[in-house]
């Protein structure tokens, strides 16, 4: 498995080796990376919160991740991934 040392978090995401592929593609679900995600989020919400929107590049990993996670379970999930999405697009405090 790739180092992530100095990568944006799209390709921690959904890069060559990122998160979604080692999923997807081989039905493996790297913790290790998982936990880069999860402490990226925590790490730049007080900035996001601040500034009042989420950069662009940052909202399409979230956006895929979500995507991803939630699959095909059929249209209460996809209605509830929407309701995911919206939020994120309005996250302000």
């Amino acid at each position: 498995m790739k180092e992530y040392l100095n990568t944006n978090f799209s390709d921690i995401v959904y890069g060559e080796n990122g998160f979604l592929v080692e999923l997807r593609c081989n039905n493996t679900f790297q913790v290790q990376l998982f936990g880069k995600i999860k402490a990226y989020l925590l790490e730049n919400q007080p900035a996001w919160k601040a500034a009042g929107a989420i950069p662009i590049p940052d909202a399409v990993a979230i956006f895929n991740l979500i995507d991803q996670l939630a699959g095909e379970i059929g249209f209460g999930a996809r209605k509830q991934a929407a309701r995911q999405k919206m939020r994120f697009l309005n996250y302000r405090k």
